[in-house]
């Protein structure tokens, strides 16, 4: 499978829509295209092949961040959803029993409970489309509990890792893959034949009305022309009722200019399901929006992410007016607090810290 996953790797490669490649990527992705081939896509997350696309966090944070996600979503949910192989053998992994924790694992089953919560429980989803998936892990957790036709849109540089990687996890399922397909589109009858259909953006994607969009910290990387294009393409092909889940920054200006998320073009037809700073992340925003035929909600709940991102903003400020003497008294307070650290659960460590801020 490995060769076949190369071959297709090179025919996306053809016609590349270089507007796709944005300065974030470009030079990030041709340090590294000596890297794509088989013997180092097996150590992909272990030889800076996933550099960008993956959580890296040092031991002790990353043991924080699982403790909490069992806090959050409890030990049966976060176990059941848990790994078994450290596909593209990560450094920073640790076991429990026949079971491997890593960064990005964290982060997908966190998303994964908020989806199931919302979405999977409630309607019936066959068919799930994410844009810019990175190496695959949240399409993992996803698919391992829902049978769906899942399409990931990445650049090629990532497809093929997302390739290597489901494959390994689900070798016993079907891949459409850019080498299987004559003229850059695919259709419906030829998706349902499949589980996972792994295609660039300059691909097409014809007659299919799509439950779930998944776009996870990726968009705030793309150019605005970019993002409309995408937009256009999940408000023309989303499922009535269907879905649009988005995790993105409040704001970076890695293109050269501001991309921010209350600026999104969504249309008025999307109300918001559930709008909240990303777990873990708070420079993050997670939206999800419901495609509804009337006029939703969505404008106002734009209006207000933006409020929010001005008020974090301010907050930021503030705090580095924060005068020297302040800052070592800030020094003082916190040596005693790295102790009790060690012994306090991580939101009541951040209770008591605040508390004493708040009082300078």
């Amino acid at each position: 499978m490995i060769e076949r996953i190369i071959k297709a790797f090179k025919e996306s490669q053809k016609d590349y829509e270089l507007l796709q490649k944005s300065k974030h990527w470009q030079k990030e992705l041709d340090r590294k295209k000596h890297l794509y081939e088989p013997d180092f896509l097996r150590n992909f997350r272990n030889n800076t092949l996933s550099d960008g696309l993956d959580d890296w966090f040092p031991p002790a944070k990353q043991k924080e961040i699982f403790c909490d996600l069992l806090a959050e979503c409890g030990k049966e949910f976060v176990f059941a959803n848990l790994a078994e192989k450290n596909v593209g053998n990560s450094p920073q992994v640790f076991n429990i029993g026949n079971k491997v924790v890593d960064s990005g694992q964290n982060f997908s089953i966190r998303w994964l409970f908020d989806l199931t919560n919302s979405v999977f429980s409630r309607t019936k989803v066959n068919y799930v489309c994410e844009i810019g998936g990175g190496y695959g892990s949240l399409a993992q957790k996803i698919r391992a509990n829902i049978p769906c036709k899942y399409i990931l849109i990445d650049l090629p540089e990532t497809n093929v890792l997302s390739s290597y990687y489901l494959n390994e996890h689900f070798p016993e399922l079907k891949f459409l893959l850019c080498d299987e397909i004559q003229g850059k589109s695919v259709e419906k009858a030829q998706i349902d034949q499949y589980d996972f259909v792994i295609v660039p953006p300059w691909y097409d994607i014809k007659g299919l009305k799509i439950n779930l969009f998944i776009n996870t910290r990726s968009m705030m990387e793309m150019y605005r022309e970019v993002i409309a294009k995408y937009f256009d393409f999940i408000q023309n092909n989303i499922a009535d009722n269907g879905f649009f889940f988005n995790i993105n920054r409040y704001y970076k200006d890695t293109m050269g200019y501001p991309i921010k998320l209350s600026e999104y073009p969504y249309d008025g037809h999307w109300n918001a399901v559930s709008s909240k700073p990303s777990w873990k992340q708070q420079h993050i925003h997670q939206l999800l929006a419901q495609r509804t035929p009337g006029r939703g909600n969505i404008k106002a709940e734009l209006v207000k992410i933006e409020q929010l991102y001005q008020e974090n903003k301010k907050l930021g400020k503030d705090l580095k007016k924060i005068g020297a003497s302040k800052k070592l008294l800030l020094f003082i307070i916190g040596l005693p607090f790295k102790l009790l650290r060690l012994v306090l659960p991580s939101h009541l460590y951040k209770k008591a810290k605040n508390e004493i801020i708040s009082q300078l």
